[in-house]
């Protein structure tokens, strides 16, 4: 029985290698029909050769990539590792004015851009009062329809889209003071007074309000922090439909 099995194994690995060797003549024959040549005729070595270089300096543009995010986090990420680094366009930088009217270069993300016809549409989040305790210093998302034609600022809300049917917006900061000021509402009366549907040089022109509480908030750093983020999202909207 045994000496059976294996004249029965070796029969099929015998006609296994022959349909091995007849595909291996196969494949060449395809090959040679189709002017393929041999490697070195083709180049193949040095492509490889190529494709190693592309890949070594790609390595060491990502080493240098890592270390430089290293230095600047000190390796304080999660785990103690640096997330691999990644670029991201949807976004611009704003000075974030607090209430001693100190600047900061700060990040704006814009969730939502769509454009349409004659305007823009986003949806920018960002952070105004950072005088609260760090637990809520809550972002704002406005909602900002911008002209194609000069940039102006058609619509802006933080709440309600000009529909009235979606609320794309979010106000972040306070709606009444400790004293009882109703900001929030102060606020809603000075985005329409003073920035909708103006142009962006009469809003560059607006000053930031420091020192004694404004005639519109309780708070300067809502109003002022609106504005500086509007100089930003100008910026960024001129670049790409301007």
């Amino acid at each position: 029985m045994t000496r059976q099995g294996s004249t029965v194994r070796c029969e099929r690995n015998l006609k296994s290698m022959k349909r091995l060797d007849l595909l291996v003549v196969t494949l060449v024959s395809v090959a040679v029909a189709l002017g393929c040549t041999p490697c070195e005729e083709c180049d193949c070595d040095d492509d490889a050769k190529a494709d190693q270089a592309a890949a070594a300096a790609k390595d060491g543009t990502e080493a240098k990539e890592m270390a430089a995010l290293e230095e600047e986090f000190g390796g304080d990420a999660p785990g103690g590792e640096v997330s691999q680094q990644f670029t991201l366009e949807n976004a611009f930088m704003y000075d974030q004015i607090n209430g001693a009217g100190d600047r900061k270069p700060t990040l704006a993300i814009v969730l939502f851009e769509y454009e349409k016809e004659e305007t823009v549409k986003y949806q920018v989040a960002y952070v105004a009062c950072t005088c609260r305790g760090p637990s809520v210093n809550y972002y704002s998302v406005a909602y900002v329809e911008l002209s194609k034609e000069d940039g102006s600022l058609v619509f802006m809300s933080y709440d309600k889209d000009p529909s009235g049917h979606y609320a794309p917006g979010l106000y972040g900061d306070s709606t009444v003071t400790s004293y009882g000021t109703p900001v929030k509402a102060m606020f809603d009366r000075f985005r329409e007074e003073k920035l909708v549907g103006r142009t962006q040089d009469e809003i560059r022109a607006i000053e930031p309000m420091h020192g004694e509480v404004d005639g519109y908030t309780g708070a300067t750093v809502t109003p002022n922090n609106s504005v500086m983020m509007l100089e930003g999202l100008f910026e960024y909207h001129n670049a790409r439909y301007m």
